[in-house]
């Protein structure tokens, strides 16, 4: 018995080593317009972190064609992007109720590896 449940410790312990990593890096954020106003438009995240733009008063996110940012998908949840590699992305954001629908905002998100 004792032989059995040490191979299922080593099993357990190689697989948590394996999975662990990758399901460490990826991390998920959101952000609503008021938190994207209260950091003078700075998103800073790691690699692998997927940034939800989750606030109905969000009317559009968007990143200029060929800056190297990820792509975005909108769901009933918001904008989302995943942010695999460092750098530093400058987008556009708009938003609905008490902003005129027309102005445009900048917006950056640095992607840093965390020391």
């Amino acid at each position: 018995m004792g032989r059995v449940a040490r191979t299922w410790m080593l099993i357990t312990a190689v697989v948590l080593a394996v999975w662990a990593p990758s399901a460490e890096a990826q991390a998920l954020v959101k952000v609503t317009v008021q938190d994207l106003f209260k950091s003078n438009h700075q998103i800073v995240v790691s690699p692998g972190t997927e940034v939800v733009w989750a606030d109905p008063h969000f009317e559009r996110v968007w990143f200029p064609s060929g800056s190297g940012a990820p792509r975005l998908r909108r769901d009933p949840d918001g904008y989302h992007a995943l942010f695999t590699a460092s750098g530093t992305f400058r987008g556009t954001f708009s938003v609905t109720m008490g902003h005129a629908s027309n102005e445009i905002y900048q917006m950056t998100v640095t992607v840093r590896e965390t020391k």
